[in-house]
């Protein structure tokens, strides 16, 4: 089984609820283009709830990073909410959690950003 996405607009922001397993780079293309049209569409806030994400390769780290990069390029964030498991563990080991932004869930991170 690949991901299954949904991707929700919110003014500014847009909430990717991704679940499933990344293991190829084809798992990810579509949401790829997806959120480029959305960078495109000047969209600056990004939230990924990864809370149901069950397993990624370097292939899903690889996505995550074209991400960030595209999206400071144009000086938009990302934030990868509700981070567990293994997937977390993957982060930690490719020292990715030391350049990404995270929260313990969507509903947090939102609530951040309507505080400030």
């Amino acid at each position: 089984m690949s991901i299954k996405h949904i991707l929700r607009n919110e003014a500014k922001a847009v909430i990717i609820s991704i679940e499933g397993r990344i293991v190829t780079d084809n798992d990810t293309a579509d949401l790829l283009k997806e959120i480029q049209e959305n960078i495109e569409d000047n969209k600056m806030l990004f939230y990924f709830d990864l809370s149901k994400l069950e397993y990624i390769t370097s292939s899903g780290l690889n996505f995550f990073v074209r991400i960030l990069t595209r999206t400071r390029n144009v000086g938009a964030e990302v934030t990868l909410c509700g981070i567990q498991g293994n997937v977390e563990k993957l982060f930690a080991i490719s020292k990715l959690n030391e350049i990404f932004t995270f929260s313990p869930s969507i509903t947090e991170a939102l609530n951040n950003v309507n505080a400030h």
